[in-house]
């Protein structure tokens, strides 16, 4: 895996939690669905390619959602 392709997922990581952040901030709970499920579709991708989001500059672990670590 190139570091460049670990870079954009964790970019994606930070744009996905910001925006559910944001959802979560302006009280718009189908805005705050969707993002979360964005979010976890791009950590999944980042498991699956074996990406630390944990380095992420922008990344804010939150709460486990599911009975699985959020990041």
């Amino acid at each position: 895996m190139s570091e460049a392709f670990a870079a954009a997922i964790r970019r994606r990581v930070d744009e996905a939690a910001g925006a559910l952040r944001a959802a979560e901030q302006d009280g718009d709970p189908d805005a705050a669905l969707a993002a979360a499920g964005g979010l976890d579709e791009v950590l999944r991708m980042a498991r699956a390619h074996g990406v630390n989001t944990d380095e992420s500059p922008g990344a804010d672990p939150g709460p486990a959602r599911g009975g699985e670590e959020a990041r």
